[in-house]
């Protein structure tokens, strides 16, 4: 049984639909998601994944970078005790410096922050793309994925497909690493596989792969 975990901003949405997923990939998804596992797993929070994914019913999210999970109508905070009254103070760090930023429903989001800082132990500040997201030590897409495979008792070999800095937590739970066309080179070069298409038409490319029986064949699985 296989398991995808793909990321969503320029991996399964085009920059150039300003990230809201095309609706024949949502469908592509749905129906992916009756016969195997996918799991979205991205830094975004959930007000704004409703709003870009209205119609995508994957088995599982994995949101805030691995620190919120839901499944179903179930809603995980993947978070240390003390983290919230910790992120208190981080914020009010950043307000003394005037750093902008915002609060998700467990981390915090420093958009274009090009100077990140050490806030000590049990903080680790991780970037992507030149934004940067401050989350709880120990919290990351690779853990997060873990663990919502195990909320929703699922089993089987991990397919994990990224484009970012962000992505190579996920890479490490993966069995098999899967990066998009339009992935960054440092990505690429740890991928067992690369899409021929970029974005979601790579996603959709790896999914039907799969249904037809092919994708062990193209990354020499046996």
């Amino acid at each position: 049984m296989w398991i995808v975990a793909s990321d969503f901003d320029r991996t399964l949405s085009h920059e150039r639909d300003s990230f809201k997923l095309r609706d024949d990939l949502s469908i592509k998804i749905n129906q992916f998601s009756n016969f195997f596992k996918f799991f979205v797993v991205t830094g975004r929070e959930e007000r704004f994944i409703k709003v870009l994914a209205p119609n995508l019913r994957p088995t599982g999210w994995v949101l805030e970078n691995g620190a919120l999970i839901i499944i179903g109508e179930r809603k995980i905070i993947n978070a240390p005790e003390g983290w919230f009254d910790l992120r208190e103070d981080i914020s009010r760090q950043l307000n003394r410096i005037g750093v902008k930023h915002s609060l998700g429903e467990v981390i915090i989001y420093v958009n274009s922050w090009k100077e990140a800082r050490d806030f000590g132990r049990n903080v680790r500040v991780e970037m992507n793309r030149g934004d940067a997201m401050i989350l709880p030590e120990g919290v990351d897409k690779g853990r997060g994925l873990i663990k919502a495979i195990k909320e929703s008792k699922s089993e089987g070999k991990i397919i994990a497909v990224g484009d970012a800095e962000n992505d190579e937590a996920l890479f490490r739970v993966a069995d098999i690493k899967v990066a998009v066309r339009n992935a960054l080179s440092s990505v690429k070069e740890q991928a067992d596989f690369i899409t021929e298409k970029e974005d979601g038409e790579g996603v959709a490319e790896l999914l039907d792969l799969i249904l037809s029986g092919n994708f062990s064949k193209r990354v020499n699985i046996n």
